[in-house]
Parts: C-alpha cells; structure tokens; sequence
C-alpha cells in the first residue's frame, strides 16, 4: 500500500515538474504571444498595451522565482530517493509543491485582474467570452478537469 502512495506521489511530482519546465521555458515567448493576441482580439490602445506590458513585466519577477521552486523541489525529490520508502519525506515535499503551486495560483490570478483592471467593459466582455470559448475548446480535447473559474476574470 505503502508502495502504491510512494509510485502516486512521484508520478504527481513528476507531472507538476514537466508542466512547469515546459511553462518556465516558454514563459517569455508567452507573455509577448499573449500581449500580441490580446491586441489583436480586443483592440488595445497603445497606452493599455503599455499597462499590460508593466503587468507582465513586475508579475514575472514573482512567478519566476515560483517555477524555479517549482523544478528545483521536484529535483531535490527525485535525486533524494534511494528506493526506500519514507513516507514523511514524500509528504513534506509533496506538501512543499502543493504550497508553491498555490502562490504561483495566487500570482496568476493577481495578474489576470490587474490585466482586467486595464480593460474597457466591452473588451471585459469580450476576453470573458474568448476565455469561455478556450474552455469549451479544452473541453472538446478531452481535458474535462479545468475548473470553471478559469472561464470567469478575477475582478
């Protein structure tokens, strides 16, 4: 049974440490794909576009250090195992994960309001119909776990 926790766990970690190597790499072209998309679908002014710009700017000085917390517990996990099971090891460091995957929530939900803030009502609208129809499209792709709040802006 013991076995079974152990094996669960390292495939969790594992997961986490692959979304968040692909998410850290990515996350410079990502803020200029997302900016650029954002202008494009809701018709930003320059001066929103430079808001947004500052946004993304100060929030990737938080989230960053999150994703290297992130890679760097999953790395102190899988080197620590010696195929001895220790089950209060496998808890403190899950539970370390749990807890900076939370604040790295906690800043990309500061960011997407901040980024809310910026907007007119029409483009709210409009980004909170486009996030809903990149919900249905997960949906449609088989990934039926995203939470619904992923379709409504913080406010």
């Amino acid at each position: 049974m013991k076995k079974r926790v152990f094996i669960v766990i390292a495939i969790i970690l594992a997961a986490a440490a692959g979304l968040t190597a692909s998410v850290a790499a990515q996350g410079h072209r990502h803020q200029g794909w997302m900016l650029r998309r954002m202008t494009k679908e809701l018709n930003l002014t320059d001066a929103q576009q430079t808001q947004i710009k500052g946004i993304l700017a100060a929030e990737k000085s938080k989230i960053q250090p999150l994703m290297k917390q992130l890679h760097d517990n999953r790395t102190a996990a899988n080197s620590n195992f010696t195929g001895n099971f220790d089950e209060a090891q496998v808890r403190a460091q899950a539970n370390q994960q749990a807890q900076i995957m939370s604040d790295l929530m906690v800043e990309r939900a500061r960011e997407k309001s901040q980024i809310y803030a910026v907007l007119t009502p029409e483009q709210q609208a409009k980004a909170k119909q486009l996030m809903q129809e990149r919900q249905q499209r997960w949906h449609k792709h088989g990934k039926k776990g995203l939470p619904q709040t992923q379709a409504t802006p913080q406010q």
